[in-house]
């Protein structure tokens, strides 16, 4: 991948981003007391990288890793970050929870998808690697300071019900997770597509921050987020038309439809599309029969039932 031949992207010589990694693109916040790391890279062996490099553009211990979500690809390298000394792992509450129930089931996922990847040395380095929990949780909202700049962490629950977006407003910057992924199928298994929509225009609307990170892919401006804009609201309405319809329709065309959005490796083309089928008919099933999303949860709406008992 050739990661020594050019350094992280730097914004103000005060956060640096990188995604030419595996899985997720990751930032680090240079502040007067030492590193803040934004997610972790997946495999190990670029989390070493990771590490080396912030010591090569400063000295400075590393104090803090957020989790910006609960996913595999996010949390497990903080362990190789850290090189056993201690420091805060941050996460919103319900990020935690799927940690704690689903982080070893998510941590062979990656296993295998590294062994796929033909990268074995960091399969069984990241066999023997501890998943790190969050040890400071936090419900809506919460500011750090240690010294200069300030990160301020918020919960959104569009994306998925634990997501976070960490806003460095002295830089203009924000980095959001999964609320926006570039070049790569979002993740639709526990998302709120009316909430998500909303934090999209938000951020298309410049009303968050001039620099926004996305989850995975380059560093963007508020008109860089259309791309999974457009995709949603796509599949919003094909969704809501065909529970109007109230009748069967066979997903694999729409299936296709949607693959085709974004790129996808051979080996992971039959994972992606299980996931977008199973999405697909999880909206369904909201929107049927006056369902929809709210924050997260299934709220319905009360109708008469007919021709059943």
């Amino acid at each position: 991948m050739g990661l020594g031949e050019k350094p992280p992207l730097s914004l103000n010589s005060r956060v640096f981003i990188e995604d030419r990694l595996y899985f997720s693109t990751v930032g680090a916040v240079r502040t007067e007391w030492g590193w803040v790391c934004i997610d972790t890279p997946a495999d190990p062996l670029h989390a070493a990288w990771w590490r080396q490099a912030l010591e090569a553009i400063a000295p400075l211990p590393i104090l803090a890793v957020i989790y910006t979500d609960a996913s595999r690809d996010r949390v497990l390298g903080t362990a190789v970050l850290f090189k056993e000394r201690p420091g805060l792992v941050i996460a919103q509450h319900q990020a935690f929870d799927r940690i704690k129930s689903h982080g070893e089931i998510g941590r062979q996922q990656v296993i295998d998808a590294l062994i796929n990847l033909g990268q074995s040395e960091s399969a069984e380095i990241l066999n023997q690697t501890p998943l790190v929990l969050p040890n400071l949780t936090f419900s809506d909202r919460l500011v750090l300071k240690f010294g200069s700049p300030t990160l301020i962490l918020e919960h959104v629950d569009g994306a998925s019900p634990g997501q976070i977006w960490v806003r460095i407003p002295e830089h203009n910057v924000v980095f959001v997770g999964d609320t926006v992924t570039l070049n790569a199928h979002p993740n639709l298994s526990e998302a709120d597509l009316e909430r998500w929509l909303e934090q999209l225009q938000q951020l298309q609307a410049g009303r968050v921050a001039r620099h926004i990170v996305p989850g995975r892919g380059p560093l963007v401006d508020p008109h860089g987020v259309s791309p999974v804009a457009d995709y949603l609201k796509m599949l919003l309405k094909r969704v809501k038309a065909i529970a109007r319809a109230r009748r069967k329709v066979e997903l694999g065309p729409l299936v296709n439809e949607f693959m085709a959005y974004f790129p996808v490796m051979e080996h992971d083309r039959e994972r992606i599309q299980r996931r977008i089928r199973l999405a697909i008919e999880r909206l369904l099933e909201l929107y049927a029969d006056g369902k929809k999303i709210k924050a997260g949860k299934t709220t319905t709406a009360k109708a008469k039932k007919k021709g059943q008992a």
